[in-house]
C-alpha cells in the first residue's frame, strides 16, 4: 500500500524553469544545465523505482512511503521507506550510468563514464547510513522498536557497480522486488495494526521541503532572470494583456500563459509574490488586473494591503 506519493520534483522543476529564463550566454548557464539534466535523471530513476515498488504484488502487509522528510537529530531525507511488520526498509536511490565503485575509509563514489573520464561523487553508503541513524533516533524517541534496515537501489541497468569494501546492500532497480521477497520476515515486532500506525505517524510527522530561491545556489541576480509571459507557440517573451488574453507580437492569443509564467516565478524565486512583484514579473501596469490574477490561482494569502504576501502551497502528484 502506498500512504505517501512524490512529491513535487522542486530541484528538476526549479532548474527547468531557470534555464529558459537565463541567456545562454550567461556564465552559469552551462552550470545550470548540468544539474538540470541531473536533476532530471534523479527523477527518471526515483520513479522507475516507485513503479518497481507498487506494481509487484509483495505476499506480506507492507507500507510505502516516497520522498519522506523527517526531523530527529537533523532534518533528513529518504527516497523510499518500506515498511513491514519485520523491519523498516530505508532506499537511496540513484541513476547513474557508467562503471561505478564504492568504497569505505573514507567514504567515496567513482564513475568512470563512456570517454573513460574519472569522477569523485557523493556516498550514497555514507547518506544512507545518516538517514537510517537519524530514524532510528526518530523512531526511539516515539518509543517504536523495530529494526532498521538499508539498500542502495541503481535504477540505471547499464551501470557496472564494484563493491568494495562497502558493506551495503546494494541491488539494481530491475532486482528490488526479488531481492525484497528473500528478506527475513520470520519476526514480526509489529502487528498489522501497529505497523499501520507507525506509517501513519511517520506520513503526519512528515514535512514538505522548504523551498527557496534558487538563484541562491547560483552567481545569478534577479535581474538576469528574463521576465514577461511567455507564448507556447512560438516562445516569445514580453506578451501583452489585453481584455483576456495575452497576445504576442505574431499575433498568437492565450487566456493562460500567464499561470506557467506564475509557475517559473514559484519555482526560481520561492513560493511568496507580493503585488508589486507580480506586476513586475507579467508585465502588468494596472494592480487591480494582477489581484485578480492572483486570487483566481488558489494561492494563500497572508497579511493586509501592502503587506499582503500569496504564497503558492505545494502538494504531492
Amino acid at each position: 500500500m502506498i500512504l505517501k506519493k512524490r512529491s513535487l520534483q522542486l530541484n528538476l522543476l526549479s532548474h527547468a524553469s531557470l534555464l529558459k529564463r537565463i541567456d545562454l550566454s550567461h556564465p552559469e548557464f552551462n552550470k545550470v544545465k548540468m544539474n538540470y539534466l541531473k536533476a532530471k535523471s534523479g527523477v527518471w530513476g526515483e520513479e522507475s523505482i516507485d513503479y518497481q515498488l507498487s506494481n509487484y504484488k509483495h505476499p506480506y502487509p507492507h507500507i510505502i512511503l516516497q520522498d519522506v522528510h523527517l526531523l530527529a537529530s537533523s532534518y533528513f531525507q529518504m527516497d523510499n521507506l518500506f515498511i513491514t511488520q519485520s523491519f523498516i526498509l530505508v532506499m537511496e536511490v540513484k541513476n547513474i550510468k557508467g562503471n561505478i565503485e564504492l568504497k569505505q575509509n573514507p567514504f567515496d563514489m567513482i564513475r568512470i563514464n563512456e570517454n573513460g573520464e574519472k569522477a569523485s561523487m557523493d556516498s550514497p553508503e555514507e547518506q544512507l547510513e545518516k538517514n537510517i541513524l537519524w530514524l532510528e533516533d526518530w523512531l526511539r524517541k516515539r518509543k517504536w522498536m523495530i529494526p532498521v534496515k538499508g539498500i542502495i537501489v541503481f535504477a540505471n541497468m547499464d551501470s557496472q557497480i564494484t563493491i568494495n569494501d562497502s558493506k551495503c546492500n546494494v541491488v539494481k532497480g530491475k532486482y528490488l522486488s526479488k531481492w525484497l521477497r528473500k528478506m527475513d520476515h520470520s519476526t514480526e515486532y509489529l502487528t498489522q495494526n501497529q505497523m499501520n500506525m507507525l506509517g501513519e505517524e511517520i506520513y503526519q510527522d512528515h514535512e514538505n521541503f522548504k523551498h527557496k530561491s534558487i538563484l541562491e545556489r547560483y552567481n545569478i541576480s534577479k535581474n538576469d532572470v528574463m521576465t514577461g509571459v511567455q507564448c507556447p507557440i512560438c516562445l516569445e517573451f514580453g506578451l501583452i494583456k489585453h481584455h483576456h488574453n495575452w497576445i504576442c507580437s505574431q499575433n498568437h492569443k492565450t487566456r493562460e500563459a500567464h499561470l506557467i509564467a506564475m509557475d517559473d516565478y514559484f519555482y526560481i524565486f520561492g513560493m511568496n509574490i507580493t503585488n508589486k512583484e507580480c506586476r513586475r514579473f507579467l508585465h502588468i501596469e494596472c494592480k487591480h488586473i494582477a489581484k485578480r490574477l492572483l486570487k483566481q490561482m488558489n494561492l494563500e494569502e497572508k497579511g493586509k494591503n501592502k503587506n499582503r504576501v500569496y504564497v503558492k502551497v505545494l502538494t504531492t502528484k
